[in-house]
Formats: C-alpha cells, structure tokens, sequence
C-alpha cells in the first residue's frame, strides 16, 4: 500500500512524511526478499517528488545499495551527496557512479586520494561495466580524466612504496630473511595500457616517472613497447633500489633474478643497455659472492641452472662466466631411456622424451650464447655429456649455430660410446628376447641414480610385466611395489614371508601403519629383509 501511495501522481506534500514512516523498516530491517524489492520501486518516484532534506536523508539511509544506481540516473543530486557518504563508503562503485555526472568532478577527485590501489583500478571497472537495462552493443567507457585521474593516483602510490622499500627492508637479518615490500606493479599496470600516447611523457615524469619505467617493462608486452620508449626505461632496469639492501647473498641474487628476466620478457635491452646490464650483473656477484666457490656448492642443482641462464643473459665477464659453466658442468649426469606412447608416430623420440632432465644441457646452451664466454670452455664439455644431450644439441634452435654444428661434428668418446639408450618393451617385444630378465635390468641400471617421474615410469614398466623376476621387484623402491594394486605382486611377498606366523603378519601392519616418507628410497627388497630381520 505504501509503495502504491509513493507511485501515485496526486499525493499531496503533506502526506509525504507518513508515506516515508510507513515504507522505512523497524528496528528489525526489511523482511528478506519482497519488501526491500517494493521498497526501491519506490524510490524513484519519491526522491523525484520529497523536497524536505531530513525526509531524502532518511530514505538514503534505509537503501545503500540503490544509492549508485540512484546516481547514475540522476534521481540523486549534489544536496544528496553528503548524506550518501555518510551511510556508504566511498568505493569504486560509488565513485564510479559520481562520476558519470560531470558536476561531481570534484568531488570524485578528492575522493579518489583516499582509495587504496586496488580500489582504484575498482572505480574504472565499475565505470565501464554494462548496467541492467543498458545498451549491450555499446558499452560504456570511463571519462578520460577519471582515467587519468586514477593512473595518476596508482603511481602516486607506487611511488612512495618504491622511495619506502629500501627502509622496510633496512634491518632485514636471519636465514629465512627475504625482501619484501616490493610494490606489485600489475593493478596500475592495467590503467597504464590504455594510454600508449602517454607512456614517454609519463616516464619522464618526476614524481613517478621512475615507477611508470618499471611499470612498461614487467607489465607491458615487448611488441607494444617503442624503442623510444623503451630506452626511457632503462634507467630503471638494474633494480637500484636492490643495491644497498641486506644480506646481500639473496637480495643480491633476487635483484640479478629480476633483471635477467626484464632482458627475457624484452631481448631489445641486451643491446639498448648493454653496459648498465654489465654493471649491475658485476655488482651483484661481487656483492651477493655468487660465484665464491663454497657459495656454489652450497647450491641445488636447479638454483646454479638458474644461475647460469641469468648470467647468460645479463653478464659480460668472462671469468664469471667460466665460473659458472664449470659449476654446470658438474651438475647430476642425467639419464635416458627411450619410453614409447601408443600415439608415437614413425619419427625417432625427441631428445627431450629420451632424457630424464635437459636442464643441464640447456643451461649449457643458454652460455653458448653469451659473446663472451669462450667457446673451448664449452666444447669442452661435450666429451662428458650424455649421448642424448649431443642429440639435444643438435636438434633444437635455441643452441647457437655455432655450438650446434659442434656438436654434428662432434665425434663421441670412448665412455659415450659405451652408453646405450635403453628402450622400454612391451611383454610382446620381450617375448622375442633371449633373455628379458637381463633386458628389463638394463631399465633399472640406467635410472638406479635419479627421482622422479621419470624413474616412476620405469619402475612401473618393470611390476607390470609379466617377465618380472623376484630379483626385479627386489630393486623397485618399496613405496611403488605396495601400493601397486593391479596385479598382486606385493601380497604374493608378503604372504611368502610371514606364511603362518601371526607375529611376522602383525610385525607388518605395524609398520604400514606408521610408515613415513622417511624410507621413500628404500627398495621393496630392503622393506622385506628388515621385516624379516625385525620378525627372527
């Protein structure tokens, strides 16, 4: 009823406060669903119609979430405004909503100083989000300078988080100690986009031009980036606010992680800012001791093929480089085995199918590349690798020409002439072999040194065939054979080993029960003979 009196042409003025007393909820609130639901519908014909200030600010209270929606068609004005903000806060929906009449400017300006920078990006989604009822085939688009206004507000603030980050990180000590406070560029990033024309005047800028330069080149695509722009950039390439940071042996190999990615992301700076690449690269490894040669080993194997592509990349010191291509050349000697897929066409297996890992190998080409190390340092190593890493090298194109026609000619040693690449068979092919059991060994001898997926595959080839021997599920890691289920290799063990005695078969629940990934490594014959010696 009070909803129809709202909406009716003829009310009278002096009827408009008991219309507002009957529409506004108790104490209790709206009941869920329909009342809220009449209650807007009323509200446009009413706040088109009450004049009495105290009567809109009431019905502004009672309906915050209409209020942007209100704005947006105009049913609220600028004499609203105050009363909305106080029983709304001023998110990216409301400002949004402001801004879509010119006469709130100002106000949206002020506003927008008081929003964090996701919230920011917030206003300029809302904006441009299509409104119920509106026309799908023209969406809406933010004013220019709301837009501008935003950018401007974002790099503000990542202005002072970038001038903040060397004092945040001032007293950074310990061994788990990692920098932090680094400002997160890819929010006001996506404001930056939209305004290419801008990008060098912007990176000229003196409150935050040094910001919009690390803006451009983590968030912007390489192809949409001029040279002239670009080369604006470099300033900001070598992470200076990086340098004087503590425990400089991770700060130091962060900042040196960073940069080489800037030079991956844009293979152009490599040459627009070769020597502030070589500066900073020098600085880091001096500074950071990354290639003292008890800091080397100390690394994981992954940590000196990162390493090195970085040094690839950003270096222009031979010895660092020697350094390091002889730390990779040390790394774990990966295997091969050749494991055919029933989609397998005629074509041989990749190189990458055949090896267990290719890290090494690509870590060594990823040197190559680098003007200045020495190419004997590289050859070098081409008598330790592993046959299927000559193949590597021979196959793809990310080795430099150069480095590729080195290894065709490359002729193999005596010790990799011995290596053969294991190819796993299906029971079919085994069953033409003079001998399987010594077949499926060689499968066991060429991954006995390596973990992972690879070795899975494997190990599993060897449970699943009928041509297995005792001795061969022996060798296969414990985990693998107990919790294989297709066919009862473990139970036919266990069974042989605890026969009728209760405690050997109590002995082994026992120890399923509490088993831990403490004996991960350990061979299903290892399990059986401590279960027995366990059980004597």
């Amino acid at each position: 009823m009070w909803v129809r009196l709202a909406q009716h042409e003829d009310l009278p003025e002096a009827a408009f406060a008991a219309v507002v007393d009957g529409l506004l909820p108790g104490g209790e609130g709206f009941a869920r669903g329909w009342q809220e639901d009449e209650f807007s519908q009323a509200l446009p014909s009413l706040f088109g119609r009450v004049r009495e200030q105290a009567l809109r600010d009431r019905l502004i209270a009672a309906s915050p979430r209409r209020l942007p929606d209100l704005i947006r068609q105009g049913v609220l004005g600028s004499r609203d405004v105050p009363a909305v903000l106080r029983c709304r806060p001023a998110d990216g929906e409301l400002l949004a909503a402001l801004a879509s009449h010119d006469v709130h400017r100002s106000l949206v300006l002020e506003l927008l100083e008081s929003l964090g920078q996701e919230d920011l990006l917030g206003v300029v989604l809302a904006a441009e989000s299509p409104q119920p009822g509106s026309d799908l085939s023209r969406l809406p688009v933010a004013p220019e300078w709301l837009v501008d206004a935003v950018l401007r507000g974002g790099l503000r603030l990542m202005a002072a988080q970038l001038n903040a980050f060397a004092t945040v990180n001032a007293e950074g000590r310990g061994r788990y100690w990692e920098p932090s406070g680094w400002p997160v560029w890819s929010t006001v990033g996506m404001v930056l986009e939209r305004c290419p024309d801008r990008w060098l005047e912007l990176t000229r800028n003196e409150g935050f031009g040094r910001v919009v330069q690390h803006v451009l080149m983590d968030c912007v695509e390489t192809e949409k980036l001029s040279d002239e722009v670009l080369a604006a950039c470099v300033p900001a390439l070598a992470l200076s606010e990086w340098a004087e940071l503590p425990t400089p042996g991770k700060s130091q190999r962060e900042r040196l992680r960073n940069i080489a990615r800037r030079v991956v992301l844009h293979p152009r700076l490599a040459e627009m800012a070769t020597s502030a690449l070589h500066e900073a690269t020098a600085y880091c490894v001096k500074e950071g001791s990354l290639l003292h040669a008890k800091k080397l080993r100390s690394f994981r194997p992954y940590e000196v093929m990162s390493l090195a592509r970085d040094l690839a990349l950003t270096s222009g010191d031979a010895k660092s480089l020697a350094k390091v291509c002889e730390a990779v050349a040390q790394l774990p000697r990966p295997t091969a085995v050749e494991r055919p897929h029933p989609f397998d066409g005629p074509e041989p297996l990749a190189p990458k199918r055949l090896l267990s890992d290719d890290n090494r190998v690509s870590a060594l080409a990823s040197l190559a590349g680098n003007p200045h190390l020495k190419r004997r340092l590289v050859c070098d190593q081409l008598d330790h690798l592993h046959p299927a890493e000559i193949q590597w090298l021979r196959t793809y194109d990310v080795v430099p020409a150069w480095l590729r026609e080195a290894a065709v000619l490359h002729k193999a040693s005596p010790a990799q002439q011995e290596q053969e690449v294991p190819r796993l068979l299906t029971d079919e092919e085994l069953d033409s072999c003079t001998d399987p059991e010594a077949v499926m060994q060689s499968w066991l001898d060429a991954v006995k040194d390596h973990q992972g997926s690879f070795f899975h595959q494997v190990e599993y080839a060897v449970i699943r065939s009928r041509h297995r021997t005792d001795a061969l599920v022996r060798q296969v890691r414990a985990h693998i054979v107990l919790s294989y289920y297709d066919q009862p290799v473990a139970a036919d063990a266990l069974v042989r080993m605890c026969g009728g005695d209760p405690d050997r078969w109590n002995a082994v629940a026992e120890e399923l029960a509490s088993r831990s990934q403490d004996g991960y490594d350990e061979s299903f014959g290892q399990f059986i003979d401590r279960m027995d010696d366990q059980v004597v």
